[in-house]
């Protein structure tokens, strides 16, 4: 797909995504399976109704009927149009965010991980703080097992025929790993 020429659509109006349709398609050179999402969006400019199409391989999840976009025009042939983007919260959140609180989330894991040398644990203190740890891993590797399947993600997979087994097998391997850890731990600390 060619890029639209926006550099003349310099105005901009609220729209709304009136329908969305999917289309399945095999590249040519590659023979891979792709699918491309037609969103048709409805704005007016000066009182008169204008739509607009454009086509994403964007998720689809993205792009919902009803959907507030941000529609770019040209001032002088309002019909001459292009959708530049949606303006929900949650996108936004998502699109944004995400990479915020994996760069949040791996600075708390440097820091508890360096805690016990900083603060000078004992041998005890600091076995005792390793078992912690491994209850706090335990409950959060339970947690993505519960929460995996239920993700847009893996039920995507099962829609396109990929099995999602090999990561579930994952999440038990290590739930297993991690408990028996649990259990030699406590042995250990109970033997002392």
């Amino acid at each position: 797909m060619k890029k639209k020429d926006i550099s003349s659509l310099t105005s901009e109006a609220d729209g709304e995504i009136v329908k969305v349709t999917k289309q399945d398609y095999k590249e040519p050179d590659s023979g891979d399976k792709k699918t491309v999402y037609t969103l048709k969006v409805a704005y007016s400019v000066g009182g008169r109704q204008y739509k607009a199409s454009m086509c994403t391989s964007e998720e689809g999840e993205s792009f919902q009927e009803g959907l507030s976009v941000t529609v770019l025009y040209d001032k002088n042939k309002p019909r001459n149009s292009y959708v530049k983007g949606d303006k929900e919260p949650q996108l936004v959140w998502r699109n944004y965010m995400i990479g915020s609180i994996i760069l949040f989330v791996v600075w708390v894991v440097v820091f508890i991980m360096t805690m016990p040398s900083t603060l000078g644990f004992t041998r005890i203190q600091k076995e005792r703080f390793d078992f912690v740890m491994h209850i706090v891993f335990f409950l959060f590797s339970i947690a993505g097992l519960i929460v995996y399947p239920r993700t847009k993600e893996y039920k995507k997979k099962r829609e396109n025929g990929i099995s999602a087994r090999k990561e579930l097998g994952a999440f038990i391997l290590i739930i297993c790993k991690t408990g028996f850890d649990l259990i030699w731990d406590l042995i250990v600390m109970l033997i002392k």
